[in-house]
């Protein structure tokens, strides 16, 4: 159990919850494991050596003394050596949460969760000379990590336009965490935010469908209207993460778990039929190897995915972006970059990412020699990992230089497995991750215990009170079963007091001021009569108006009402 990264999220959580709001905390994650590239790789290059680290996060009140699941958050991290990604992987509530009684007009405790979880595995996975992305993408569902909670009446479900809302209003504070580059760089010392500030944020959103002006809508209105304009962006940061920016697009564009956009990369990807040796231009064709025969720009990829079914027949799919970018002007000693290596000169032509070799990275030639000499996939420690037992070095024929580096052969806190097998824990920082002490879950598991805890939660029933209840128990016990803890999950208490929260979903329409108005008088019958009489004595030939003629009581005849069964009416 990490307890250094309990208390920093707890006291995270209590800092930005309403005065007197109660929250049960359970934090789940699991060790930096290898995984597919989220990028493909250029033709004639090997795909990026990649980690994915998973994280799961529910949020549980206290109803007649049980437990009820509220919300749950899941976030996958994706490493490499150049980039960390951080993707929203699902997120869902159970509709429950109307229990707690909050006041009236209190900010959505459930987004105030989102972001501030966000914002600690931001903090605690930037590496001061890598780029780190947030990535999500916003799909309206009735349910997504709860089965049965859709049937709840008081579970409130978002439409897509909503749901894209929701998410550009969670992920706004934290990009107000970092300053701009307009800001940080201007010349007056009006900013808040210190010179020696290591990252710059922007903000990006791209609705397939949607024109810009339509697409600034869903952005917050605050952010909009603030000091920093250039914050948020309709576009997409692809290019600026990517190993090179004239890369074929299928090298741009990441593919993640149950992503719109990813399933549309492997249907174009159908199209390449150039061998992956090739690394020269096609002259027939002429295009690069890699590059799809329908879609030949990015660009144009986006026009497309505005037709796809779940983009299109009134549906609407909002993916958004957070990019985090290391100051380069700052106090920030970066190391050489394998990719654009300062010990070469940089043309004013860049040359494909594809025709270049790669060079190894001098600062890290320890790393360099313990991953090629180290397993590719070891097994990792099924719980937290016990300060007083000894470690045991793992026989290696690797070099001397690479010996701190080796993995440690360390025993869990609970039982041994029933096949005796002993279990690797992954170093703390490699050149292709960093997985600090702070950052880690609660209950650590491996990455097959994980996957197994979290497919517990498709069999469970979360459709009334009651349910809910023993759903949630279940699931509790069950994690502590496969971590080996007896116990595990904290209380945290909301600490800000109303006065100083800002209500950012109110928005007012402007009302006229009544003292402006004046309503116009009616004429009684009486006067009406008497302007009525006026004007027939004055109406006659010669005068500026026609006379009113009048006609005689006479003529106007009602006719007579005739019962039924009347010889006279037809039946």
């Amino acid at each position: 159990m990490t307890q250094a990264s309990t208390s920093n999220l707890l006291n995270r959580l209590a800092e930005a919850l309403p005065l007197g709001s109660r929250f049960e905390i359970h934090h789940l994650s699991s060790p930096p494991t290898p995984c597919n590239a989220i990028f493909s790789a250029p033709p004639g290059e090997t795909p990026e050596k990649t980690f994915c680290e998973s994280h799961f996060l529910s949020v549980c009140i206290k109803s007649d003394g049980l437990l009820l699941q509220v919300f749950a958050l899941e976030v996958l991290i994706y490493t490499t050596e150049r980039l960390t990604t951080l993707f929203v992987s699902k997120a869902d509530s159970t509709g429950y949460l109307h229990l707690l009684n909050l006041p009236k007009g209190t900010p959505s405790p459930l987004k105030t969760i989102s972001s501030t979880f966000l914002l600690h595995l931001i903090e605690t996975r930037k590496r001061p000379d890598r780029k780190l992305v947030l990535s999500l993408f916003a799909r309206a569902q009735d349910q997504y990590l709860f089965p049965g909670s859709a049937e709840n009446p008081g579970k409130h479900v978002l439409d897509d336009r909503g749901l894209v809302r929701w998410w550009c209003q969670v992920t706004d504070p934290i990009l107000h965490g970092f300053p701009s580059q307009a800001e940080l760089f201007r010349p007056d010392s009006g900013s808040v935010f210190p010179r020696k500030t290591t990252y710059t944020s922007r903000g990006y959103l791209r609705v397939p469908g949607c024109d810009v002006h339509e697409t600034r809508n869903f952005i917050p209105r605050q952010a909009l209207q603030s000091s920093q304009p250039n914050k948020w962006l309709v576009a997409d940061p692809l290019r600026d993460i990517a190993k090179a920016p004239n890369l074929p697009a299928t090298c741009l564009i990441p593919r993640f778990p149950d992503d719109p956009k990813a399933r549309f990369v492997d249907e174009l990807d159908l199209e390449i039929r150039e061998p992956l040796s090739q690394t020269q231009k096609s002259p027939s064709k002429g295009r690069f190897p890699g590059q799809w025969k329908s879609v030949r720009s990015l660009e144009q990829f986006w026009e497309m995915m505005a037709f796809r079914q779940e983009c299109s027949s009134g549906r609407l799919v909002g993916f958004l972006w957070g990019v985090l970018t290391p100051n380069s002007r700052g106090n920030v000693k970066t190391i050489n970059d394998p990719l654009t290596s300062p010990s070469r000169p940089q043309s004013n032509f860049a040359t494909p990412h594809f025709l270049k070799s790669p060079e190894p990275d001098p600062m890290n030639r320890d790393s360099e020699s313990q991953s090629s000499s180290s397993p590719t996939k070891w097994p990792f420690l099924p719980s937290p990992v016990s300060p007083q037992e000894p470690e045991l070095p793992i026989a290696s024929p690797s070099s001397s230089s690479s010996r701190e580096h080796r993995f440690k052969r360390q025993t869990s806190t609970g039982p041994v497995p029933s096949n005796g097998r002993r279990h690797l824990v992954p170093p703390e920082r490699t050149r292709h991750y960093y997985w600090p002490a702070t950052g880690r879950g609660e209950v650590v598991l491996c990455a097959k215990d994980y996957q197994r805890v979290d497919n517990l939660l498709i069999h469970l029933d979360y459709s009334n009170e009651g349910m809910a209840a023993k759903s949630t128990k279940r699931w509790i016990n069950d994690v502590a079963v496969v971590g080996r803890v007896e116990k595990w999950g904290h209380a945290v208490e909301g600490r800000k007091p109303m006065n100083k929260i800002v209500i950012l979903d109110d928005v007012r329409v402007p009302m006229l001021d009544t003292s402006l108005m004046r309503k116009k008088k009616r004429r009684n019958d009486d006067e009406f009569n008497a302007g009525v009489s006026a004007a027939q004595r004055t109406g006659s030939k010669g005068m500026d108006g026609p006379a009113i003629n009048d006609l005689p009581l006479d003529i106007v005849r009602k006719k007579p009402k005739m019962a039924i069964g009347d010889p006279g009416q037809s039946l």
